[in-house]
């Protein structure tokens, strides 16, 4: 007997989080935080098993809906390994140690947890990041490992974000050999700064866990987004303005900078246009990206006048200048320094702010890209007269059209069922519908907290 529970990204987008139990094992693959006004107070419920009866974990990226709550699993008992790739580890770690610091600072602020919750609490700290971080341990893609003698492992490159991967299982149970795909996040065929998955890999499962955040759904061309952000940049400095761009710290801002850096480089934007980074933690992400990539392509990130902002004091100073672009988290406009700066750029009508990522429901980006008059921003309520812009063309999850491409490699006669998680029920409807009526095996769409025996 194979059990798979579905403890979260199970007919909604985060927290994904998922716990497989045999008759000698038990095991987790992702422990992702909840995230958005209608699940974020989950992340102060208690885990539905004891964390100490884990033999291990495995991480499939570093994202925090998928990474966020291994300190917590770790406080509660848990004393395993977490297996996950090289880059995925570094990523992670700096993300667990800055989710830890947000919510201590805003503890001692005296804030109450998420933007929707009434109680003051913490989830986790900085030691129990820290202890997170002494577990995770480095697999490489592509070649088998076995944790326990009943599981066997393989991480296959997902192309999310660096370092992201598909997770093969292959578990014993009483003599048969029973094997699985989890996607993880599924990234984009088309891509700027990395490879995508692997078109070549075949394999085949008897199971499939699979992303579908974006089912029934087209992204916008990629390439028109970043000629569409090179148009609104240089209108906007024309009429002696500001560009800011909230980005997230991984993977959309080294996009950025690579979309800016190949504009520079074709004259598209003038060499003497200052640009700025002012996130820390996306200067110290970009660094590990650079590590990464920059042995294959040179100079992916660096350009003439990019500049990274080291101390809060110069980041409040730059709001006062004329004729530049500040990319600056958050993504979604409720946290980091982009806030300080918005109070300020919002009520001039030669600024423009440029979002490049998804909008959650009340966030301060979701209200500004509905164009409402006025945004609370840390308590203050702002009046909105600069330009307003919203490219949706640069996600890094995969589209529909991407996941039927993925899936293809598994289309063989041992293919069972597939489980959709990852997404609204709407969406996961939508991709239920596609890939049978392309001929795939049952889609089943579980509830969140729900379970299978296999």
């Amino acid at each position: 007997m194979v059990k798979i529970e579905f403890f979260g990204a199970a007919k909604t987008v985060t927290g994904s989080h998922y716990v497989i139990t045999g008759d000698n094992f038990k095991f987790a693959i992702d422990c992702g935080m909840f995230q958005g006004p209608d699940v974020e107070n989950l992340n102060l419920k208690e885990f539905q098993y004891n964390p100490s009866d884990l033999n291990f974990a495995l991480l499939t990226h570093a994202h925090i809906d998928h990474s966020g709550m291994f300190p917590k699993l770790v406080k509660n008992g848990f004393t395993g390994n977490i297996y996950a790739t090289n880059h995925t580890i570094q990523i992670s770690s700096e993300l667990l140690m800055d989710s830890a610091k947000l919510q201590e600072n805003a503890f001692q602020r005296g804030e109450f947890y998420g933007r929707h919750t009434q109680v003051k609490a913490i989830v986790y700290n900085t030691f129990d990041a820290s202890k997170t971080i002494e577990k995770f341990k480095a697999v490489r893609l592509d070649e088998e490992f076995s944790p326990i003698p009943e599981v066997t492992v393989k991480f296959i490159k997902a192309g999310h974000i660096l370092g992201a991967a598909s997770i093969e299982l292959s578990i014993l149970d009483n003599g048969e050999t029973k094997k699985f795909i989890f996607s993880g996040d599924i990234g984009r065929v088309k891509t700027h700064i990395d490879s995508s998955f692997d078109f070549e890999y075949s394999s085949n499962p008897n199971y499939i866990i699979m992303e579908s955040l974006y089912g029934g759904k087209t992204h916008p061309d990629r390439d028109e987004s970043a000629k569409e952000l090179v148009k609104i940049i240089n209108e906007t400095i024309k009429r002696k303005g500001n560009v800011y761009i909230p980005s997230f710290a991984v993977q959309r801002t080294q996009e950025i900078l690579n979309d800016l850096r190949l504009a520079k480089e074709s004259k598209e934007l003038s060499q003497d246009l200052p640009v700025w980074v002012d996130s820390p933690l996306a200067q110290r992400v970009t660094g590990i990206y650079t590590s990464a990539l920059q042995s294959t392509q040179e100079s992916l990130f660096d350009f003439p006048n990019l500049n990274y902002v080291k101390k809060f004091k110069q980041s409040v100073g730059l709001t006062k200048k004329e004729g530049q672009v500040i990319i600056a988290g958050s993504g979604m406009a409720d946290g980091g320094r982009i806030v300080h700066h918005l109070q300020t750029a919002l009520l001039n009508k030669k600024n423009s702010v440029i979002f490049v990522g998804f909008q959650a429901e009340e966030t301060a980006g979701r209200a500004l890209v509905e164009k409402q008059k006025s945004v609370n921003l840390d308590g203050k309520n702002i009046g909105v007269k600069a330009e307003i812009y919203w490219l949706q063309g640069f996600s890094a999850h995969g589209d529909t059209n991407d996941y039927q491409l993925w899936i293809n490699r598994f289309k063989t006669q041992s293919l069972k069922k597939i489980f959709l998680i990852h997404a609204e029920e709407e969406r996961a409807l939508a991709l239920k519908t596609q890939l049978e009526n392309n001929r795939f095996p049952e889609c089943e769409i579980p509830e969140m907290n729900s379970s299978v025996i296999i």
